[in-house]
């Protein structure tokens, strides 16, 4: 059972119509070729290259790229963290509805991922508590920062005891890199290089401010191979290790709250998958396609079947074990 991890989608219920002209909503225009770009009155992503709105066509993709299962979420931009709380809330829970009645539809080929509206961190938990029980969905994704307050803020904490509470997993995206902005303006950088680095930087927060220190039961999996950090995990370790800095809100290495995590494998390139596998262990990471945008792989599952570092064994637990514990599938 192959099981994609990270997939989003626009759900025709969010979609600004005659009904509801709310400017926030998207819009999606399709190009001649049929790519698609979606915008609203903040921002614009695209040209989008697969299906991203029509379910049949979407299911259509999995079957031809040996995906038998996708854990599936709005684009990170559709989160809406910028919205008032009751706003956010809604939108929210526009979309969540919406991949809950998908779900059920493809059964055997969806799996939700719900969302909440993090700036407001009570509405959050109420979402939050609607996701694990009404909807009955496995987890949830977030983004790597809520309007510049990264994940390790006090703000937070409430929301990551429920989330452990309530047992859901947490798949933590990427979006509107902070660091360098200004600087990766050209050549495409904002995703090439600010992408990584905003992963790097929402992993350091859990990791040094204390969230899985005091939360080591949650269930987290960072985007895109955890950014750098498995390549700079030593780095951690030393700096802890000398600097008085790194421990004013941990009490054990860096490594060991490193070693909670869980990263999906969008590498780009066989050798530092393998490294990656020998960092932090197959049974930590799981198969990402950042369906359908064109920074993912096309052939998620061939990749992985094609890395000849890593056993058969390995691809196994890659493939499907391990995603399917973290969404509670009976396979």
């Amino acid at each position: 059972m192959n099981i994609d991890m990270h997939g989003h989608v626009v759900v025709p219920e969010i979609l600004r119509s005659e009904a509801h002209p709310e400017s926030w909503r998207p819009v999606i225009t399709r190009e001649p070729n049929g790519w698609q770009v979606v915008s609203n009155d903040r921002f614009r992503n695209g040209p989008i290259p697969k299906e991203i709105l029509e379910w049949p066509k979407i299911i259509e993709n999995l079957d031809a790229t040996k995906v038998d299962i996708m854990a599936v979420c709005p684009a990170p931009f559709l989160f809406f963290y910028y919205l008032d709380g009751p706003v956010g809330l809604e939108a929210c829970q526009i979309q969540n509805d919406a991949i809950a009645s998908a779900a059920a539809q493809y059964p055997d080929r969806l799996v939700g991922l719900g969302i909440v509206p993090l700036q407001d961190t009570g509405l959050a938990i109420k979402e939050l508590e609607r996701i694990g029980g009404d909807l009955q969905f496995p987890g949830i994704e977030i983004r790597s920062n809520v309007n510049g307050a990264y994940l390790g803020e006090g703000q937070f904490r409430p929301f990551w005891e429920a989330v452990e509470a309530l047992d859901l997993f947490v798949f933590v995206h990427p979006d509107q890199p902070i660091i360098g902005h200004e600087k990766l303006t050209e050549y495409y950088l904002i995703n090439l290089v600010g992408n990584p680095i905003e992963t790097t930087r929402s992993i350091a927060d859990v990791v040094f401010g204390g969230v899985l220190e005091a939360f080591p039961k949650l269930k987290l999996c960072f985007a895109h191979a955890g950014g750098t950090v498995p390549f700079i995990r030593g780095r951690f370790e030393h700096g802890y290790n000398v600097r008085p800095e790194p421990k004013v809100k941990i009490s054990r290495p860096p490594s060991e709250y490193i070693k909670l995590l869980y990263f999906d494998t969008i590498t780009h390139w066989e050798p530092a998958l393998e490294f990656l596998v020998d960092t932090v262990g197959a049974d930590k990471i799981v198969v990402g396609s950042d369906y359908p945008f064109d920074m993912g792989p096309a052939e998620p599952v061939r990749f992985v079947e094609g890395t000849p570092g890593i056993s058969e064994a390995d691809k196994k637990k890659i493939l499907g074990e391990t995603a399917a514990k973290l969404l509670k599938l009976k396979l």
